[in-house]
């Protein structure tokens, strides 16, 4: 709705290079690296998801299928709004593939 914001997305398929937290986690199924500032001896398979890039402007729609890993960057003071799709079987396989 307002201001700039930069969306890094990977798809379900690429769970295996996430690092997620374990089942169990109170933030299971979420990566445990700062994608900020990712230490890649400790997770050294991160650098090999494959991700897309987005900035997004003012005015701007994104759809984000469920369970897609995303992580959003401010670019400046920014507002937005979401609601969940539902969808839940989408990418069954590939979150049941990394275990969850």
């Amino acid at each position: 709705l307002g201001g700039q914001r930069r969306y890094i997305l990977a798809h379900p398929n690429q769970c295996n290079n996430m690092n997620l937290l374990p089942r169990g986690h109170p933030s299971a199924r979420h990566s445990a690296v700062d994608w900020a500032n990712p230490d890649l001896d400790n997770f050294p398979t991160f650098p090999k998801a494959h991700v897309n890039e987005i900035v997004m402007q003012p005015g701007d729609v994104l759809y984000l299928p469920t369970n897609w890993f995303h992580y959003i960057v401010s670019l400046e003071l920014n507002f937005q709004c979401n609601t969940r799709s539902g969808g839940e079987r989408l990418y069954r396989k590939e979150v049941n593939d990394c275990g969850f």
